[in-house]
């Protein structure tokens, strides 16, 4: 990919024009979310839990949760750049990293965000592969915080697979999706080297797992036939009083700007 300058005027336009595109692109589409009681356990703790999903999931994922204020670590490469400034577009904060560059120093910098009270969001399979399979490093954060790590996957009835390393889901306009979440994972503090692994593995188990669930659930027609379209996260928290009032300010929370979403 040619290397753009961040001044070149299509980084400063293309990525919110883009947003806009992948925001009312998802508005035809219907979620219906299983488990949602992991997701409310998640974000309304103080501070929030750390949500994780496979990169092929991350249009979608991004989407869904666009209200939440959350902050998510994205490479330091030119794809990177065009995923971070579409995701401020989207209303995220983020931290620059991978497992090949910068991995540490934005990890540090997520852990000060959450300290602060931001939920967190990080793709388990990093930013360039090996697809499907967890790395270390948000086991790691999960460590250093105490926090419960909340996998979660992703379906849709109809969608295109780009032809990129993670095969990237998007789909069709008007698809039916359905995301599962999981039961959280604890990781004991200070586990380190060795100690990560048998977590990594179960990170990874259970996200295979709640990628079938949400396949297998997305297949059957009469779950998301009352679902309306647009679905996001936001609304839930507004009806629901799911979001304290002390947090509603230090997260951007406006609920006018909310979702449809069951």
């Amino acid at each position: 990919m040619k290397s753009w300058s961040p001044d070149h005027p299509l980084l400063r336009h293309l990525p919110c024009w883009g947003a806009s595109l992948l925001s009312a692109w998802h508005r035809t589409c219907r979620f219906h979310v299983v488990g949602k009681a992991h997701l409310h356990a998640a974000l309304n703790r103080d501070p929030p839990g750390l949500l994780t999903t496979w990169h092929f999931a991350f249009p979608s994922v991004l989407y869904f949760f666009r209200h939440v204020n959350g902050i998510l670590m994205v490479s330091r490469s030119q794809d990177g750049e065009w995923a971070a400034r579409l995701a401020h577009c989207l209303g995220f904060q983020t931290v620059r990293g991978s497992s090949h560059r910068g991995g540490a120093e934005a990890l540090r910098a997520m852990l000060r965000k959450i300290q602060d009270g931001y939920p967190a969001g990080l793709i388990a399979d990093g930013s360039q592969g090996p697809p499907l399979r967890a790395q270390k490093g948000i086991v790691w954060l999960a460590s250093v915080t105490g926090l419960p790590l909340v996998p979660l996957s992703l379906a849709a009835d109809a969608a295109w697979r780009l032809p990129s390393w993670d095969r990237t889901l998007l789909p069709k306009p008007f698809a039916r999706l359905v995301i599962a979440a999981g039961n959280p994972i604890h990781v004991p503090r200070r586990t380190a080297g060795q100690d990560l692994e048998p977590f990594r593995r179960l990170l990874e188990t259970r996200l295979h797992g709640l990628t079938e669930l949400a396949q297998e659930c997305v297949s059957r027609a009469e779950v998301l036939a009352a679902v309306p379209r647009g679905g996001g996260w936001a609304e839930g928290f507004h009806n629901h009083g799911l979001v304290p009032e002390r947090d509603k300010e230090r997260r951007g929370y406006d609920p006018q700007r909310h979702c449809r979403h069951r």
